[in-house]
């Protein structure tokens, strides 16, 4: 009996943090390059963050051929209470492509 709650406690668990998140994307001209920013959404448990970071990984890996510099990684604060199951975060990549020199 035990065994079973344990799996369904589980299984509840990611299906409320893992899904694959969406993204969006800008970039801008600046004096050393073009700079891209990329962001998505995630649920405030690790997993969702970790399937964030790939996304924005495989996503910065599609816009740069040649490799990518992090130049600043964003998670903006939230100042209001947290509810577990409908909160979700913002996590921003500010990224430039490496030269293929």
């Amino acid at each position: 009996m035990k065994a079973v709650v344990t799996v369904l406690l589980v299984a509840s668990l990611f299906a409320g943090c893992a899904s694959t998140p969406e993204y969006e994307q800008t970039s801008k001209k600046l004096n050393d390059g073009m700079h891209y920013f990329i962001k998505t959404n995630y649920k405030p448990c690790q997993i969702s963050r970790d399937w964030a970071i790939r996304t924005l990984t495989n996503r910065a890996n599609k816009i740069c051929k040649s490799q990518y510099i992090l130049i600043n990684e964003q998670t903006p604060v939230i100042l209001q209470p947290i509810e577990a199951e409908s909160a979700t975060r913002e996590l921003l990549w500010e990224i430039k492509c490496k030269d293929a020199t």
